[in-house]
């Protein structure tokens, strides 16, 4: 994610809620904020978005269950789409509440941004984020973006970091961000002088763009480190050091007419439970078990109560 871009699967006909029936009031704001209402001292209902992949789609759905789980009634508008389109969401009062990426979420906000130590990225976003939006506590479960390629692939050109993809005339593949933020190719050819031969827009960490790895149509692609597949495959995670890939993470990125007391207290108390371990395992889950998010959610919480 990026995050991205997080991070993976989109649940094929995940039911998108319209418009008109979400719990956010719709308040057509302009792009560069969110209105200026204060924090509630009561919320009735919100309305949970996600991105188009599985992992954002669990964490939706965990929130979700953990807010109904307290009286307040959930309305859920999953699968929104990248991260453009959900900020829009977010800020045109469409959705209340989505899962993000402490890394992802600042690049978006402060393009020119290059913290990469995770309390410092945490502490940037928060001063980044546009009036009427709040981040609340992150989480210590976290899921980087990783550049990947085939065992075959390494052993055949000798790939350990991401700068030996240097003149290797390779094809590399991944969601439409990937190949123009800087945490993808943007930074591939700032940073390291990466050139690709050719690019196919695929998905975000999706089972297109592990398929095309599998098969070489592509070589290179960018995975998450939640993914289960790569340890499974044996495929390679290249190095970064010169850290184009940003520290993400997960932490809810609320409204603030939406982020009354309790509603924080729950989200808090559900990223404070979350581990790096759990989302994989999760996650997989999903991709791999062909689980809905809604059911793995649902079994998370019952093994993790809130307090």
């Amino acid at each position: 994610m990026l995050r991205s871009t997080l991070i993976r699967t989109a649940i094929a006909g995940a039911a998108v809620l319209g418009l008109a029936g979400c719990g956010g009031g719709g308040n057509q704001l302009g792009n560069d904020n969110a209105g200026s209402s204060p924090a509630p001292s009561k919320v009735t209902s919100i309305t949970v978005g996600s991105a188009d992949f599985s992992e954002s789609q669990l964490l939706a759905e965990i929130y979700g269950q953990a807010l109904a789980a307290k009286g307040i009634d959930v309305k859920k508008k999953p699968n929104i789409g990248n991260r453009e389109t959900y900020m829009a969401a977010i800020k045109d009062g469409s959705v209340d509440l989505v899962p993000e990426y402490t890394g992802a979420s600042l690049a978006y906000f402060d393009k020119n941004s290059t913290e990469t130590d995770p309390e410092k990225a945490y502490d940037a976003l928060k001063k980044a984020l546009p009036s009427g939006l709040e981040i609340l506590e992150k989480s210590p479960a976290a899921d980087e973006d990783t550049i990947v390629v085939t065992k075959q692939t390494a052993d055949k050109y000798n790939l350990k970091s991401i700068g030996d993809l240097k003149g290797k005339n390779l094809v590399a593949g991944g969601s439409s961000e990937f190949k123009v933020r800087t945490a993808g190719l943007k930074g591939m050819k700032e940073k390291y002088d990466v050139d690709f031969k050719d690019y196919k827009t695929l998905d975000a960490g999706g089972p297109l763009s592990i398929k095309a790895l599998e098969d070489n149509t592509i070589q290179v692609t960018d995975l998450f480190t939640t993914q289960a597949v790569i340890k499974d495959k044996g495929w390679v995670q290249l190095e970064d050091p010169e850290h184009i890939l940003p520290p993400n993470n997960i932490v809810p990125l609320i409204r603030t007419d939406h982020k009354s007391d309790d509603v924080a207290a729950t989200l808090n108390a559900v990223d404070a439970k979350l581990t790096t371990d759990d989302l994989t395992a999760l996650v997989k889950r999903i991709d791999v078990g062909k689980e809905s998010a809604d059911a793995v959610a649902k079994d998370w919480l019952s093994k993790n109560p809130l307090s």
